[in-house]
Order: structure tokens, then sequence, then C-alpha cells
């Protein structure tokens, strides 16, 4: 049986889907609408069980996730999806940023440390793709 020769150069990569960016822009909007779905969750969670905000809230959290679902698929059709996800660690600086404005939550040391750990593996993983 003959040997298979492998096609070189560059049809034998993988075409990567090239990104503009309006592209980035939209991934970082849909991360925010993405990280707003966490709010009304926990305003859900602060409601009474059963009641009208509650519902309100939790309606507000499938609408939120909807829309996030559906401009996510356009947004991976036109980036690398490495990329795409690497950037979901966004949403850490999103989830403080609600949780100190909304909440009056405080962000001490070991929550930077935290993200600035999520935000290194990030970088690897980047990096290591390109």
């Amino acid at each position: 049986m003959p040997a298979m020769s492998r096609p070189t150069g560059s049809d034998s990569e993988p075409k990567r889907p090239r990104f503009n960016p309006g592209v980035l822009a939209a991934l970082h909007l849909i991360m925010l609408v993405y990280s707003l779905s966490a709010v009304c969750a926990k305003m859900a969670a602060l409601s009474e069980p059963f009641s009208l905000p509650f519902f309100a809230w939790y309606a507000g959290v499938l609408a939120l996730l909807g829309i996030y679902a559906v401009v996510w698929q356009q947004v991976i059709k036109r980036m690398p999806l490495t990329t795409a996800f690497a950037n979901k660690g966004v949403t850490v600086v999103w989830g403080f940023l609600w949780g100190a404005l909304l909440f009056g939550e405080s962000i001490d040391l070991k929550m930077i440390l935290g993200a600035a750990v999520v935000f290194c593996g990030i970088l690897l993983v980047v990096h290591a793709d390109a």
C-alpha cells in the first residue's frame, strides 16, 4: 500500500476566522449582558419567593441569557474560539463592579489576587494558542 503524503504549506493549516475590532467590542458588550444576568439572579434571590418581583427578576435572567446565547453564537463565528473564551474572564471584573456599585460589597486584596490569577491563566491560554 503506498504511503499517503500530507500536503504541506498553508493548505494543510486549518483556516482561522478573522475578526475585527467591532466583533471584539460585541464580545465585551455581550459579556456585560451576561454579567447583568447574575445581577438579576441575585435580585431574585433577595426577593420574596414566588412573588411578582421574584418572577420578574428571573424573567430578566432568562431574557438576558437568551440575548447572550444568540449574540455569543454570532461572535464565535467571527473570531477564534480560544480568543472568545479567554475574553470571558472579563466577567470577573464586571462581577466586582456590580457587587460594589449595586450591593455595597467590598473588593479586597484576595479578590484582586484571584482575578490576577484568572487573567494570568487567560494570557497563558491565548499565547499558547498563538
